[in-house]
Parts: structure tokens; C-alpha cells; sequence
């Protein structure tokens, strides 16, 4: 029998109340999303295009747009296809609302988060809710797949360093599967010694890739491979000069605007951009070589030891960077994919809070300083919404996106120097 007194059974109600209001604002909220086609139709319709004739990775679905995703995940939103688009596509989004709150649930009740005081903790959690709102919001409105990718990920990682190989592998092998993206977990995986979750992951994901041959027959299964191959070939101009879209960000994207005059985006405007006029193939070396650099600086962060499995403090800032990575090094990344940089953001500004009385009043304000501009660079489109093709045209997502680097290497040196306080005690 539980006996309650008075002060904790109201905090038993407010706690509860509070969770009751969330739950009726994102049924609410998401009812409301569901309006509309969304890029859920675009899944949706080439889920039923799949009827072993028809390629869906060179069909157009919405007038021009293609379908980019795997075809087990086509395979698997057939099942739904019969039933009322609005209804399918509303538990989509609830999905998606769920997902969230548990990966802010994950990070809440992290043993990092004991350091903090109370107080310290809701500033922290409050910052990193308003600033990842608006990827969450984009997410839900345009209906994507970004928040499942990134909750396969954080899950599948959080499940191989608890040792639960097949768990992890199994997670992170659907995430790379649904969206080729996070397939740069596996290099990171064999580097860090993760030998096992790094051979369980490729063979899920290759799995995953035949598997659907079963249900659509092997010939049908491997000419859609073959299409989607082409599809996301990264050598193709299409995504050197990555300019189809004004929503488009990414180092392939700023680079473009950056180093050629005439880049071919009818969504320009006349303002000037360009600091340079290079040739494709130019631009296209230029391209490579930046990306390389960014994930040679993947090897600093990790101490350039192959092999071995890094402390949680070092392991957060290097899963931190490789999510940062994704949406900087891909070509044709909308702002939706900028989810990936919350946990870049939320190390940097634990950190901070963390070191702040520690910290030197020109290097604390300065780090100040750049979360405030990274806020605002992927948070203007809510504040001063009606100057958007201005932040689109500049590309400025991106600008905050690349500002994390640098700060993830403060957070690094931070770190190493409470390893040394600890090896000198």
C-alpha cells in the first residue's frame, strides 16, 4: 500500500499533468501536420509503385521529384499502402514525436548530467529543446526520416558500448539502410576496435539490401539496386553543383555558391555570393579535398589510436563529430538533416556550463559568442521568418554547422585536461 503525503501526491499530479499536456499537444500538433502530401507521399507512392515492374528510383513522384531511400523500407510502407493516407501518414509523425522524446529522455537522464546542479540541468535541457525545435518542427512539417535515422543511430551506438552487439548492429544497420547516411558509423566502428558491431552491422545491411528479393523476387530487387546506385552516385554533377533546391545546404552546396559565379541555381537571388569563379572540375577536387580534411580531423579527436575503445566523455565527442559530419559531407542535404548537429551542440554547451566558472572570462564569452550566432544561423527562419531566401541564398546553416568544429575541439581539450587533473591525483 503506498501512503503519499499532501506535497508528494501534487507532485505526483503536476509531474503527471505535465506529461498529459505533452502527449495532447503532439497528437494535436502532429493531427494538424498531417494535413497535406508532405515527402511522406513520396515514400508512400513509390511504396505502391513497387509491383515488381515498375523501377521507383527512376519514376517521379510530386511532378519531378525522385525517391532516394532503400527499397526494404519501400517494401515496408507497402503493408500500410491500402489504408487512408492522413491516418498513416498522422502515426508517422506520432513516430516520429516519440522518438524524439525519448532520445531527450536518453540525454536527460544521462549519468553526465549528476555533475550539474538542478538548476544547471533545466537550463541545459531548456537550450537544447529550443534549439533543436526547429529541426524537429521541419522534420514533422515535411515529414522525413531523419529523426528515426538518428534514434537507430544513438541507440545502436548506445547498445555497442553496453555490449549488446546484435542490438546495436541490428539498429544501426536500418538506419544506414533507410537513408544511406549514417553508413559512416563503419569506419568509425572498425577504427574504435568495435570489430564485432562493425562485421554485425555491414551483414544486417547487406541483408537488408537482399532481403526484400524474397518478397519481390530477385531480378526486380537488384535492377532497383542498380537504379538507386546511380541515383546517389556522388560523382554526378547534380551533386557537385548541389543547387536543385534553394533548401539545400551542405559543403557541396556553400562551395558551389562560394567558388563559381554562374552556379546554375535559378532560386538565386542578384545579391552577390561568390568569392571566386572556378571550373566544375575545380570545384569538384576543391569539394573533395575539404571533405577529406573533415574527416581526417575524425583521426585528432580520436588521439590517432586505432583500436581502442575510448572513455564516455571522449566516445560522446567523437559520435558527436561523426553525426556532425553527415550533414556537412552529403550532397543534397535539406535543413531537416540538420537534426544531426544537435548532439555537437548539446557537448558543446554541457561543457560550457560544466567549466564555467573555470573558464576564462575571453574564452567563456567568446564560445558565448559562437553558440549564440550557431543558434541564430539555424534559427532564424522562426525568429525573422520573412527574410528566409536571404538565409537560404548565404546558406548560413551551414556556417553554423561548420562553427561546431572548432568548438567540439575545445570540448576535446577540455576534456583531456580533467583526464590529466584525475592521472595527477
Amino acid at each position: 500500500m503506498f501512503i503519499f503525503t499532501i506535497q508528494e501526491f501534487m507532485n505526483y499530479l503536476k509531474k503527471n499533468f505535465l506529461y498529459g499536456l505533452v502527449l495532447l499537444f503532439s497528437a494535436v500538433y502532429c493531427f494538424i501536420e498531417a494535413e497535406g502530401l508532405g515527402d511522406f507521399y513520396i515514400y508512400m507512392s513509390a511504396a505502391g509503385s513497387l509491383d515488381g515492374v515498375t523501377n521507383i528510383f527512376t519514376k517521379a513522384y510530386l511532378a519531378d521529384y525522385n525517391y532516394f531511400y532503400s527499397v526494404l523500407f519501400a517494401a515496408f510502407l507497402k503493408l500500410f499502402y491500402p489504408l487512408p493516407y492522413f491516418w498513416v501518414k498522422y502515426g508517422w509523425l506520432l513516430l516520429n514525436i516519440f522518438l524524439y522524446f525519448k532520445l531527450f529522455r536518453l540525454l536527460a537522464d544521462s549519468n553526465l548530467l549528476n555533475n550539474l546542479s538542478v538548476k544547471q540541468k533545466n537550463i541545459f535541457l531548456f537550450l537544447v529543446f529550443i534549439f533543436s525545435f526547429r529541426f524537429l518542427h521541419d522534420n514533422i512539417h515535411t515529414s522525413q526520416v531523419s529523426i528515426i535515422i538518428l534514434a537507430c543511430c544513438i541507440y545502436g551506438m548506445y547498445y555497442v558500448r553496453k555490449d549488446k552487439i546484435i542490438t546495436g548492429s541490428l539498429l544501426l544497420a536500418i538506419g544506414i539502410n533507410i537513408k544511406l547516411l549514417p553508413i559512416v558509423f563503419l569506419p568509425y566502428l572498425f577504427y574504435k576496435g568495435y570489430f564485432k558491431a562493425f562485421g554485425f552491422t555491414l551483414l544486417f545491411y547487406l541483408l537488408s539490401l537482399i532481403g526484400p528479393s524474397v518478397f519481390i523476387g530477385h531480378s526486380y530487387n537488384i535492377t532497383l539496386l542498380k537504379s538507386w546506385l546511380v541515383l546517389v552516385n556522388p560523382s554526378q554533377q547534380r551533386h557537385v553543383l548541389d543547387v536543385d533546391e534553394r533548401s539545400f545546404h551542405g559543403l557541396s552546396t556553400l562551395l558551389s555558391t562560394l567558388l563559381i559565379k554562374n552556379v546554375p541555381d535559378i532560386h538565386a537571388l542578384t545579391l552577390k555570393r561568390n568569392i571566386a569563379d572556378l571550373s566544375v572540375e575545380t570545384l569538384s577536387k576543391t569539394l573533395l579535398v575539404v571533405r577529406l580534411t573533415l574527416v581526417a580531423l575524425t583521426l585528432y579527436l580520436m588521439k590517432w589510436m586505432p583500436f581502442v575503445k575510448s572513455n564516455l566523455r571522449n566516445s560522446l565527442i567523437e559520435v558527436s563529430y561523426v553525426f556532425l559530419l553527415i550533414p556537412l559531407i552529403f550532397p543534397h542535404q535539406q535543413h531537416y538533416a540538420f537534426i544531426f548537429i544537435v548532439p555537437a551542440f548539446a557537448l558543446v554547451l554541457y561543457t560550457l556550463i560544466l567549466n564555467f566558472e573555470k573558464t576564462i572570462l575571453f574564452k567563456k564569452r567568446t564560445i558565448i559568442f559562437l553558440l549564440v550566432l550557431i543558434y541564430l544561423f539555424g534559427n532564424l527562419k522562426i525568429v525573422f521568418g520573412e527574410y528566409n531566401v536571404y538565409y537560404e541564398h548565404f546558406k548560413i546553416l551551414t556556417y553554423g554547422a561548420l562553427l561546431l568544429v572548432p568548438l567540439l575541439f575545445w570540448v576535446s581539450a577540455e576534456t583531456n585536461k580533467i583526464r590529466l587533473t584525475d592521472s595527477l591525483k
